[in-house]
């Protein structure tokens, strides 16, 4: 028998269909509280929490005398009679022969899956102390859960436009919409697309839970670029105007003693269209000048006897 067991709390998938998972924890006594405190603080960082017991007590040290004799049958029965959870992991912290709790420790983890095979995974700690543990107990059950029967997540990821690249804690894994199997925990997630605003996440994903995330991606547009035709074309147009009017001017023929019967008195046309021409280069200017990047634009005068165009620019 083994006194002063701990019995770590039921990992309960929040939310999820999936069967609880209880953790036991026994061995060497004064180890104990120390191993729970960093398996508790593991299980929770990789997106698990914790929930009521999962053995009696009675099962705990049968269960414990089941490994003592190493039947991993003997062990399978008790979990699947007197288990409160259909998973169960079992820990036992162990000295060294002859060691003392300054030397090193053995830890061995087992994962039991109702109807599945029990993943397991042992690791040393030479020298144990709390921060030794820690880096022991993060290293084991990464071992563990990789084995386990269930362990991972799903992250579903789509975005408005679809196409975003997407990003999990810095390393690409492809184009959205997109459906990737991910280590529980807590993790980044960064899609970027072209004309669009980067966007980051921070999720926790749960093993054999389904996270879904659906980002509506901002346009950020670029100014300048796109505001600038319709300027240019107003005072396009302005330019073309003066022409014309330009030409009426030229072409006007004034009342006389030896103007034939029918004249072309083109003038009011023409001065009409030089005046709407100007008008229209002014606007296309002031509309050109409210964009970012102006570095030229067209200018004209219109007066009593002749007209001109140009381009005033910095070169």
């Amino acid at each position: 028998m083994v006194n002063h067991l701990a019995v770590l709390l039921v990992l309960a998938l929040a939310g999820s269909a999936h069967a609880e998972v209880g953790v036991v924890v026994a061995g060497e006594a004064t180890m104990q509280p120390m191993l729970v405190r960093q398996l508790e603080g593991w299980l929770k960082a990789h997106g698990h929490t914790l929930a009521p017991l999962a053995l009696p007590a009675d099962a705990v040290n049968t269960l414990t005398d089941c490994f003592v004799i190493e039947d991993e049958g003997c062990a399978r029965s008790v979990i699947e009679k007197r288990g409160r959870a259909k998973s169960i992991i079992f820990a036992r912290v162990e000295l060294q022969l002859g060691g003392d709790i300054d030397k090193t420790v053995t830890v061995t983890a087992y994962w039991f899956e109702n109807g599945q095979k029990t993943a397991s995974a042992r690791r040393f700690c030479e020298r144990c102390n709390e921060a030794s543990l820690r880096s022991t107990t993060e290293d084991m059950m990464t071992q563990l859960l990789k084995a386990a029967p269930v362990s991972s997540g799903t992250l579903k990821l789509t975005t408005s436009p679809a196409g975003a690249s997407c990003a999990i804690d810095g390393k690409p894994i492809g184009p959205t919409p997109i459906v990737h199997e991910i280590m529980p925990g807590d993790h980044e997630i960064t899609v970027t697309h072209a004309r669009h605003r980067s966007e980051k996440r921070r999720i926790v994903i749960k093993v054999g839970e389904t996270t879904e995330l659906d980002l509506s991606l901002v346009a950020t547009g670029e100014p300048g670029r796109k505001s600038k035709l319709p300027p240019l074309l107003t005072m396009g147009a302005g330019v073309a105007m003066i022409v014309i009017g330009g030409v009426m001017l030229a072409i006007d023929e004034d009342e006389g003693l030896d103007a034939p019967p029918e004249i072309n008195n083109t003038a009011p046309l023409g001065v009409a269209l030089g005046i709407g021409g100007v008008l229209a280069i002014g606007g296309g200017v002031l509309w050109l000048r409210k964009t970012k990047h102006r570095r030229s634009a067209p200018i004209a005068a219109l007066g009593r006897d002749s007209a001109y165009i140009g381009w005033q620019g910095r070169f």
